[in-house]
C-alpha cells in the first residue's frame, strides 16, 4: 500500500487564505457595529453597556494572545490557524442564537479568544508564504485584508439589518457561513519547516535590538485602532443620534469608507518611506477624528461621510507603518512573539478608549462623549506621527 503526500496549497495560495483570516479578524469585531442600535431599541443597551460589549472582544483577544500569541512557534501556523477559527465559528453561532443580552458577551469572548489564538499566527504566516521580493508587500496585504474584512463586516451588516427579515441576525449567519469556508481552505494550508521553536506564554516584551522601531511602531499602531474603536462601537448610533441617519444601509455605506479607504492607503504606503507614511497617516486620522464634531453639531452627514474617509485613510497608513516597524524589529523566529505583544497593547489600549468614551455618553451624553474623547483621540494620532520622525542628530 502506498503512502500518499496529503494535498497542500501552493505558497501563493496560501498567501490569500492567510490574508483571507486577516480579513476575518476584522470582520468578526465589526459584525455587530451596525447591530448595536438595535440593542439600544430592543434590549434597552446604555452607550456604556454597548461598548463594554465591543470591549469584550479585545479583551477576550488579548488574554488568548497572552497565552497563545507564541504558540504557532511551536506547533505551527496551520494547526493554530485552525483552531482559531473554529473558536470564532463557536462564538458567531452564539450571536446567531442568542436570545438575550448576557449571551451576546458570551459570543463576543469566543470571537475574541478564537482571533487571539489565531492572529499573531496569521501575521507571521503571511510574512512565512510572501513570495514577493518586497518585504512591505506583506505589511501593505495585511493591512488592506483587515481594511476589506472590516468594510464587508459594516457594509453586509447595514445591508442585512435593513432588509432582511432578521436583522438581528442575519449578519452573523453570513459570517458563520464564511468562515466555515475559510476553515476548509485551511485544512490545506502547508506548514512551514522552519518554525520549531519551543511555546511559553507570552510576556510583554519588545525585541532589544529593535527596541526604539518596535516602541514607535506599536504606538502608531495603538493610536490607529483607539481611532477605529469609536467608529465600530459608536460610529451606528452616532450617525442614527447626531447625525440623524435613520437608514441602516445608508449609514453603512458612509461608516463603511473608513476601512475602505484604508486599502488604497495600505499600497500607498507600500511604496513610501514607513517614517513618511507614519507622519502622513497621523495628520489625516487627526483631521478626520475632529471632523466628527462639526458632523454632530451640524447633524451632516456629508461631514460625516468626509470624517469616515479621511480617519479610514489615515488608519490605514498608520496601521501599516506601524506593521512594518515591528516586524523589522524582530528577528524571524521571535516574529510571531514580536506582534502578538504589539497586539496587545494596542487591543487593549482599544478597549479602554471605547469603554471610557461610552461610560461618558451614558452619563453626560454621546455629543458631550465627542467633544471630550475626539481631540484626545487626534492628539494621541498626531504625537505617534511626531515619533515616527528621523532622530536629529
Amino acid at each position: 500500500m502506498s503512502s500518499r503526500e496529503p494535498v497542500r496549497l501552493s505558497s501563493r495560495t496560501a498567501f490569500i487564505v492567510v490574508a483571507a483570516v486577516l480579513g476575518l479578524s476584522l470582520w468578526a469585531s465589526g459584525s455587530p457595529a451596525m447591530v448595536y442600535p438595535i440593542y439600544v431599541d430592543e434590549w434597552g443597551a446604555t452607550p456604556a453597556l454597548t461598548t463594554a460589549l465591543f470591549a469584550t472582544y479585545p479583551l477576550a483577544l488579548v488574554s488568548a494572545l497572552t497565552v497563545g500569541g507564541t504558540l504557532s512557534d511551536a506547533l505551527g501556523r496551520r494547526s493554530v490557524l485552525l483552531g482559531g477559527m473554529s473558536v470564532v465559528a463557536l462564538g458567531t453561532l452564539v450571536f446567531l442564537i442568542a436570545g438575550a443580552l448576557p449571551w451576546l458577551f458570551v459570543g463576543r469572548a469566543a470571537q475574541g479568544i478564537g482571533v487571539g489564538i489565531g492572529l499573531s499566527a496569521a501575521a507571521a504566516a503571511l510574512t512565512d508564504f510572501n513570495v514577493s521580493a518586497r518585504p512591505a508587500r506583506a505589511s501593505a496585504v495585511n493591512t488592506a485584508a483587515t481594511s476589506i474584512g472590516a468594510t464587508v463586516a459594516i457594509m453586509a451588516g447595514g445591508a442585512l439589518v435593513q432588509f432582511s427579515a432578521a436583522p438581528a441576525r442575519a449578519p452573523f449567519a453570513l459570517l458563520l457561513v464564511v468562515v466555515i469556508v475559510t476553515l476548509v481552505l485551511l485544512w490545506f494550508l502547508p506548514e512551514r519547516e522552519t518554525v520549531h521553536a519551543p511555546w511559553r506564554p507570552t510576556r510583554p516584551h519588545v525585541p532589544v535590538a529593535g527596541r526604539r522601531s518596535f516602541v514607535i511602531g506599536t504606538g502608531t499602531v495603538l493610536s490607529a485602532f483607539v481611532m477605529g474603536g469609536v467608529f465600530l462601537a459608536l460610529g451606528a448610533q452616532i450617525a442614527k443620534e447626531l447625525v440623524g441617519s435613520q437608514n441602516a444601509f445608508i449609514t453603512s455605506l458612509a461608516l463603511a469608507s473608513w476601512p475602505l479607504a484604508g486599502v488604497p492607503a495600505a499600497f500607498v504606503a507600500n511604496r513610501m518611506r514607513v517614517r513618511t507614511a507614519s507622519l502622513i497617516g497621523g495628520a489625516a486620522a487627526a483631521v478626520g477624528s475632529v471632523l466628527l464634531l462639526p458632523a454632530a453639531a451640524h447633524h451632516s452627514f456629508a461631514i460625516f461621510l468626509l470624517a469616515s474617509v479621511v480617519s479610514g485613510f489615515g488608519y490605514g497608513l498608520m496601521f501599516s507603518a506601524g506593521f512594518s516597524l515591528v516586524s523589522a524589529a524582530a528577528p524571524e523566529k521571535q516574529r510571531a512573539g514580536a506582534l502578538s505583544t504589539m497586539y496587545l497593547t494596542v487591543y487593549i489600549a482599544q478597549a479602554v478608549g471605547a469603554v471610557a468614551i461610552g461610560v461618558v455618553a451614558t452619563s453626560a451624553g454621546l455629543a458631550t462623549a465627542l467633544t471630550i474623547g475626539m481631540p484626545v483621540i487626534a492628539l494621541l494620532c498626531v504625537l505617534a506621527a511626531v515619533c515616527a520622525l528621523p532622530k536629529s542628530k
